[in-house]
């Protein structure tokens, strides 16, 4: 998906965001998980939106994105954080250099196994020995069920193969998200083939106590969090 600037700004500006689940359990992964160290990596960090989160669990971090605008947002937000333009699956800095990388919502908008074998390579490459990578990306039911938090009435959505286009929107809003939709085969392929191992495959599902009227959420996930190392 290409961030004009306009979208860009819509991007940020919508508040019933898809992370409310995610954002809920990753602490706990953070911590059980990444034992080496503190440094960080936020690859593809976008409009920055996973900074505070990050650095409240405790890490040094940096962002990196291939969006110019989605840095020009992250940049005004995050005054106090190092951003870099990259190309993608290129991280300007030395092997075994981050205790952590983070890759959030990224691999949905890879259109291509190959290309995603080479930015998680990429990341292998940087990671500490015992560092740890967190992928999250789409679950393969997203674009099948009846959601709170997504709307995937979309006509792409239909009869789904590995590479295949879809579409959601957040809500009731008039953001759309076009992405590419793999499972959970090509992900586990790629991490193999990049020499890393899923030490924890989790999927969030909605709860009671979280006090929202969950639909589908409650028993089906949206989201797919991987814990990878070296």
């Amino acid at each position: 998906m290409e961030y004009t600037p306009e979208k860009a700004r819509g991007y940020v500006e919508e508040k019933n965001h898809l992370g409310f689940l995610t954002l809920r359990d990753l602490p706990g992964l953070l911590e059980k998980y990444v034992k080496t160290g503190t440094k960080a990596l936020d690859y593809g960090c976008g409009a920055g939106m996973m900074m505070p989160l990050i650095k409240r669990c405790g890490f040094d971090v940096e962002g990196m994105d291939i969006s110019l605008n989605m840095l020009n947002i992250a940049m005004r937000d995050h005054k106090n954080t190092a951003f870099t333009h990259i190309d993608s699956a290129s991280i300007p800095r030395p092997d075994e250099h981050y205790d952590l990388v983070l890759i959030c919502y990224v691999l949905v908008e890879i259109s291509s196994l190959s290309e995603m074998e080479a930015i998680t390579r990429e990341v292998h490459r940087v990671l500490k020995p015992g560092g740890i990578a967190v992928v999250i990306v789409s679950s393969e039911q997203k674009f099948s069920g009846d959601w709170m938090l997504v709307d995937n009435d979309f006509p792409e959505n239909q009869n789904l193969t590995s590479g295949s286009r879809v579409k959601c929107r957040l809500g009731d809003s008039k953001l759309v998200f076009e992405d590419y939709f793999w499972t959970d085969k090509d992900y586990r392929s790629v991490f193999t083939r990049s020499g890393l191992k899923v030490l924890k495959w989790h999927q969030p599902l909605g709860r009671e106590e979280d006090g929202l009227p969950w639909k589908d959420e409650l028993h089906s996930p949206l989201f797919s969090i991987y814990v990878l190392g070296r």
